[in-house]
């Protein structure tokens, strides 16, 4: 129940050693920076950092490149990496590793497509591998022309019909499972009539390059070879490649762990300034166990010089950082939700953990419904979610009530009671309900006079209506009503017990006049009289209605009983199985829906009627650096 203690921790030094230290001292510390310009007096005419875009560019560039080649990299930056290199010559090795990779890859790529020019070209001379024709001859035929090409066996027998009447000759020169493979010739003159009959039945002419001279089968021998050595050649090139990629790999990694260094390093000059002597301006606060372990360590820097200093002596206020025990420390969320505590603040996280653990069992006591609001809550511990371990202690506290209500999935009859029956006793229950309310009404009255104390502040610790004024004026009331109800006359005579409170009220009413008295401080401005009254008015009203609001503590207590009877009376009107499922139905909308307006309410009675009578929530919170740059 307490808010770490900090200190401001200014540290200077030459900018060439600036890297270095960060990276040494500051990226994986507790520190939280603050603005250097805004700390230090205007007459230290510092100035930003420029911030490089450079890292940033380098890191997308790099990340590219090894997602190109298959290396597995993680945006950790480990503590024990050092910059090696300077921003130039990383750029210049990803470069030229790159180039390397892109030269292999490219080579490679060319291969493949003459591979696939050559395997694209290679089909006529298998069909005319078995024929003895010099090529050259019949690209040289002064008086006659030939076509090559295939046509369907069907077609190719109704052409065998019909050549003798053609003015050509055809040779089958292959065949496969649907065409005949085939070349023809004819004159110049009837090449037209020729080619138009065997266009209608289908064929399909397939072009020789004219750069190939020779045999069909020693040219299909020279294309075999030449593409089995660039098949070898790409084979070669790919396991340079893989050597190449496993050689780059742990440079690459390296200069990456060091560009996310000099991305955190640039981050951090955010927050810094430097002077026209070069000299860099860094400050921060860190809590008091880390100072003293960073302390020794500066000493021995004889570059860098040092100054700590308390809150109380300079004008920015230390973040929070609240520091409780695990049991205790998931209810922070509670309250870092209406606020968090300024540094000499009284940390409330106990104070709502026990309060908020009592009324949320008060209101919702049953051990069977807090069995399974407990499990939900292990559940979604295991998940790692935030509220899991509060629906836990919300379960617990739920059967706790619910063992000294005797109350098991809102039946009554199964166990007995320890303590009261809700329904009942109505009148007991909403006593005790007040008489709960007017304990936590006290005990927030006595934690801001606590925290009064803390800040040297009178008025707020003694003369307030949370102060010690207001606690005696609230006891006063409240120990004179219930002493005439339990013992049937007024402890005192009525008019004492008037002018005490007159008295009270008049403390309360004038506590900027007389804190002026006792501090010989004059106020700038002080509001007027008919504004005190009117604030001493709202004083006694919202100790009227903060007192009365508790009595929501014992209604949904009893709200709770009289919802599972209504449950229990529709489960009975059926009977067999549908009036299991009525029962189980019925059970799980009390859980959803009452347990959370039960929550809600615990809430309002914590935030309302509690924290505003001693918590401000006005704090900010701490954010060391090592924390701000994981979640960059």
């Amino acid at each position: 129940m307490s808010v770490e203690r900090m200190k401001l921790l200014g540290i200077t030094g030459k900018s060439e050693v600036m890297n270095n230290f960060l990276i040494k001292y500051i990226i994986n510390s507790g520190l939280q920076l603050e603005d250097a310009i805004k700390v230090y007096e205007k007459g230290w005419k510092l100035t930003y950092f420029d911030y490089n875009t450079k890292p940033r560019e380098l890191v997308k560039n790099i990340e590219k490149l090894m997602e190109k080649l298959g290396i597995e990299y993680s945006k950790q930056c480990l503590s024990d990496i050092k910059i090696k290199n300077s921003l130039e010559d990383i750029e210049e090795k990803i470069h030229e590793i790159n180039n390397n990779i892109e030269n292999i890859t490219n080579n490679v790529i060319e291969k493949q497509e003459e591979i696939n020019k050559i395997k694209k070209s290679i089909e006529p001379f298998q069909k005319l591998k078995n024929s003895e024709i010099q090529l050259e001859k019949l690209y040289d035929l002064k008086y006659m022309r030939f076509r090559f090409g295939k046509i369907s066996k069907e077609n190719y027998e109704s052409i065998n019909k019909e050549i003798e009447n053609m003015n050509c000759i055809m040779f089958k020169v292959d065949e496969d499972s649907k065409d005949a493979w085939i070349i023809y010739f004819t004159t110049d003159e009837y090449s037209s009539e020729v080619d138009s009959f065997f266009n209608v039945l289908k064929f399909e002419r397939i072009w020789i390059d004219r750069s190939f001279s020779g045999k069909p089968k020693e040219i299909l021998k020279k294309l075999e070879d030449t593409i089995n050595e660039d098949e070898k050649y790409i084979e070669n090139s790919r396991n340079t490649l893989d050597i190449e990629v496993k050689n780059s790999e742990t440079v690459l990694l390296q200069l990456y762990r060091e560009l996310q260094l000099y991305e955190k390093i640039e981050f951090i000059k955010k927050y810094l300034a430097h002077d026209k002597n070069g000299d860099f301006y860094l400050i921060g606060w860190i809590p008091i166990d880390e100072l003293e372990k960073i302390v020794p360590l500066l000493e021995k820097e004889k570059k860098i010089k040092y100054i700590v200093k308390s809150h109380d002596e300079v004008a920015t206020n230390p973040p929070t950082h609240l520091k409780n025990n695990k049991l205790f420390r998931k209810f922070e969320t509670i309250v870092e939700m209406y606020g968090m505590p300024n540094y000499e603040e009284l940390d409330p996280t106990v104070f709502v953990a026990i309060t908020a653990f009592i009324m949320f069992g008060f209101m919702f006591g049953d051990v069977g419904q807090g069995a399974i609001i407990m499990l939900i809550g292990l559940w979604l511990s295991r998940k790692k979610k935030s509220l899991g371990p509060i629906f836990v202690a919300g379960g617990i506290s739920a059967i706790i009530f619910g063992v000294l209500y005797g109350s098991v999935f809102g039946k009554e009859d199964i166990i007995p009671s320890i303590l009261i029956r809700p329904m009942e006793n109505i009148t007991t229950m909403l006593i005790s309900g007040i008489a709960f309310g007017v304990i936590l009404i006290i005990l927030a009255i006595i934690l801001n006079i606590k925290n009064g104390i803390t800040n040297k502040n009178i008025k707020k610790a003694v003369l307030s209506e949370n102060g010690i004024a207001g606690l005696l004026f609230y006891a006063t009331v409240i120990g004179s009503i219930a002493y005439y109800f339990v013992a049937g006359k007024m402890i005192v005579s009525i008019n004492i017990i008037i002018a005490i409170c007159i008295i009270e009220l008049a403390i309360i009413l004038f506590k900027d006049k007389l804190e002026q008295l006792i501090t010989k401080k004059k106020e700038e401005t002080e509001s007027g009289v008919a504004e005190q009254i009117f604030e001493l008015i709202e004083t006694l009203l919202s100790f009227v209605s903060n007192t009365i609001s508790f009595v929501r503590l014992a209604a949904f207590a009893i709200n709770h009983v009289g919802l599972c009877m209504a449950v229990y009376i529709l489960a009975n009107m059926i009977s067999g199985a549908g009036n299991i499922a009525i029962a189980i139905i019925g059970n799980a909308i009390v859980i959803v829906l009452e347990g959370l307006i039960v929550a809600i309410q615990v809430l309002r009675l914590e935030y309302y009627e509690l924290f505003s009578r001693f918590y401000s929530g006005d704090g900010r919170p701490y954010k060391p650096i090592k924390k701000l740059l994981n979640e960059e």
